[in-house]
């Protein structure tokens, strides 16, 4: 009771917003803050390693690589140095879904980013030469190789990708794509799939921060607007895959302590069930108040860590249980505790007072993004993605108040019946 009263007792959140979109399709979007000395700058490119080819994987998360190579005004390295001489900085990332660029520093920097982010989509795919492929290719494959190949337990990582997601499904190769098909990305390649995919009609764009509305809406128009405009290709859109029964696994790998994964494929992000999904995480496995912390740290001590998360996306989410066994215990330990917890909710349902906790944890997660101008743009660019309205907090922040125990419990019942991939990671040498 005393969590509902103080969830109701919580002032709602703001993300005041104006947006406009240019003629060449650009949504530009302006969240003014006259309260922090800086601004932020965010351009949400919808394209990731769902929009590429089988054989051809990988190339979203090249072109975050590429596009930090330099243009035709602004040539490589002076897109970083530029900008942190000015007291700038500047960051990318790719997924399934999505490659998202963005810049902070001082407010008087905000005609310098849109300069420069103009100059890489206006100029960046005529300047791509064979020298900057090959430099960003050995980059890229020296990447994979530290977070997968060479780094414990990656190649489990890989697995459970593979796995959950058929052959063909855009889902079933890891973002940063195959070592065999980075290897073979041709010049000709890269500069198609940057025509494609690189345009204003394709973009999100968000400027947080110390800002006037009028004045930032006409920097964008003047560095942006004369930029073609042309839609990307029309997208695939697979089915959900159906799990049918447990696949499950094990791998050897160069580690100390056994290690289990256990994925379902769940809602996409922001349909029915997809904020269910989140709020069960964070009841199953997030901090030590946890269900499974509770359980398999502190009073079993069969796990020296444990978390369940909802990894929404697009097409299809993943919902994982991770847990990392202590010396002289097993994953089939672990897998026992995990799936009886599971289990005890889909019978029981959460406590009232578990699922008010997990609110208020999105909750205060969500205050404290809104108080960094970079997430704060970040989140105006994804809300305008994902339901063309940048000003959807309370629209979002809605689902989760829309959960019930109930809800959670059906969900729960789902994962139990249906099927899912097991990957079971021991050391060299131990008995599988």
């Amino acid at each position: 009771m005393l969590l509902a009263l103080l969830l109701a007792a919580l002032p709602p959140l703001q993300l005041p917003a104006r947006s406009q979109r240019l003629e060449n399709g650009l949504v530009v979007i302006v969240s003014p803050d006259r309260s922090v000395p800086g601004v932020a700058v965010d351009l949400r490119y919808t394209v990731g390693s769902k929009d590429e080819e089988p054989g051809r994987t990988g190339f979203a998360h090249l072109f975050e690589h590429l596009m930090f190579m330099g243009a035709r005004y602004v040539p490589y390295p002076k897109f970083d140095t530029l900008m942190e001489a000015a007291g700038g900085t500047n960051n990318a990332s790719t997924d399934n879904d999505e490659t998202n660029y963005h810049e902070s520093g001082p407010s008087n920097l905000l005609e310098t980013f849109l300069w420069m982010e103009a100059d890489r989509l206006a100029t960046l795919g005529k300047e791509m030469t064979q020298e900057k492929l090959e430099t960003q290719r050995k980059i890229v494959l020296n990447e994979r190789r530290q977070s997968y190949e060479n780094r414990p337990y990656g190649l489990a990582l890989l697995a459970l990708e593979e796995h959950l997601f058929p052959e063909g499904h855009p889902y079933h190769w890891p973002v940063i794509g195959s070592a065999k098909d980075i290897e073979a990305a041709q010049l000709g390649d890269v500069r198609k799939f940057f025509d494609a995919w690189y345009t204003p009609a394709n973009t999100v764009l968000a400027i947080a921060g110390d800002v006037e509305p009028d004045r930032a809406f006409e920097l964008a128009r003047k560095y942006l607007a004369f930029i073609p405009g042309r839609p990307p290709p029309k997208r695939k859109e697979p089915a959900a895959p159906r799990l049918l029964r447990e696949d499950r696994f094990t791998l050897t790998d160069k580690v100390e302590l056994p290690r289990l994964f256990a994925a379902w494929v769940t809602p996409p992000r922001n349909r029915p069930g997809d904020a269910d999904a989140a709020l069960l995480g964070a009841i199953l496995g997030r901090g030590k108040a946890s269900r499974l912390y509770e359980r398999l740290v502190h009073h079993e001590q069969i796990a020296a860590e444990v978390s369940a998360d909802q990894d929404s996306r697009d097409l299809a989410s993943v919902f994982v249980i991770d847990a990392m066994a202590r010396p002289g215990h097993t994953t089939a330990e672990l897998l026992r505790a995990a799936d009886d917890e599971l289990k005890r909710i889909a019978e029981q349902g959460p406590t009232q007072a578990e699922l008010d906790s997990a609110r208020i944890r999105i909750y205060a997660d969500t205050a404290r993004s809104l108080e960094d101008l970079e997430q704060r743009a970040a989140r105006l660019t994804r809300y305008q993605v994902d339901w063309a309205a940048p000003d959807a907090l309370q629209r979002d922040l809605g689902r989760y108040e829309a959960a019930t125990r109930d809800s959670l419990r059906a969900l729960a019942r789902q994962l139990v019946a249906s099927g899912r991939v097991v990957v079971e990671v021991v050391p060299e040498g131990a008995a599988k």
